[in-house]
């Protein structure tokens, strides 16, 4: 999974990333305004987006200003809008909050307006869903369940990995993977780490190979419980440390 400028759209796996601490919220917030940093707001459902910073941020008054809008009609859209939506890249960090309403203002003799401070705050790392390579010894696998009561299980090689998805390599001549279709009841083998069990949602299809017919599948986890995503992130962290450390030995070589 990537992240991208858009907002994030309400779903029960992000509870996972909100921020509650109207403490934390507020000095987080107060950073980005000292560090001056870009904030989008999304005014509409069309997609409709001003560019802005934080002036200031007041916890005693539940409020933050910030830096008003040039365009008339980006101001006029700022302030009749009803829910506000505001996309922060901030420490490498995706940073994401709402407001139901925004009121014109002034701060240090400029055009600004102010909303309430969020009760939640979206924080989404990028290594969250850093994605890295499997070895090719030693390979991790992926066991998918291809006959009824899950008997039987066809073992598929990992091609890449994170917490947000997988890549694996399949050939339809064994079995199909459609696209669209959700897999429960499988099982990823990462060395070092164990057995996980885990549900995935086929994304895209890419072909590979035409002599063996190899394709590569990209999909998404669904319903990632903690334990899982605890495992995977661990794998990850191991792999990525192990292929950082064979790349200073080459480089010292």
């Amino acid at each position: 999974m990537q992240l991208h400028p858009f907002p994030e759209p309400d779903a029960p796996e992000l509870e996972h990333y909100m921020l509650y601490s109207r403490g934390e919220i507020a000095a987080i917030l107060g950073r980005m305004g000292r560090e001056k940093t870009l904030v989008t707001v999304y005014t509409g459902d069309n997609g409709e987006f001003a560019v802005t910073m934080i002036l200031s941020v007041d916890p005693e008054f539940d409020e933050a200003l910030l830096d008003m809008p040039v365009s008339p009609d980006a101001q006029a859209r700022l302030l009749g809008s009803r829910d506000l939506v505001f996309v922060i890249f901030f420490d490498n960090v995706k940073v994401q909050f709402r407001a139901n309403l925004a009121q014109a203002a002034t701060f240090e003799g400029r055009a600004a307006f102010r909303v309430r401070l969020p009760s939640q705050m979206l924080r989404l790392q990028r290594r969250e869903y850093f994605r890295v390579r499997t070895p090719i010894t030693g390979q991790a696998k992926c066991l998918v369940p291809i006959s009824s009561g899950n008997a039987k299980y066809e073992s598929l090689p990992l091609l890449n990995i994170s917490v947000g998805g997988l890549a694996v390599m399949n050939y339809p001549q064994n079995f199909e993977l459609p696209v669209g279709e959700t897999i429960s009841n499988c099982f990823l083998d990462l060395p070092g780490v164990g057995p996980v069990n885990v549900a995935f949602r086929v994304v895209n299809i890419y072909e590979g190979d035409e002599k063996s017919g190899a394709r590569r599948c990209g999909c998404e986890f669904v319903d990632l419980t903690t334990q899982a995503r605890t495992m995977v992130q661990r794998y990850v962290n191991r792999v990525e440390a192990e292929q950082r450390k064979a790349l200073g030995t080459a480089r010292a070589g």
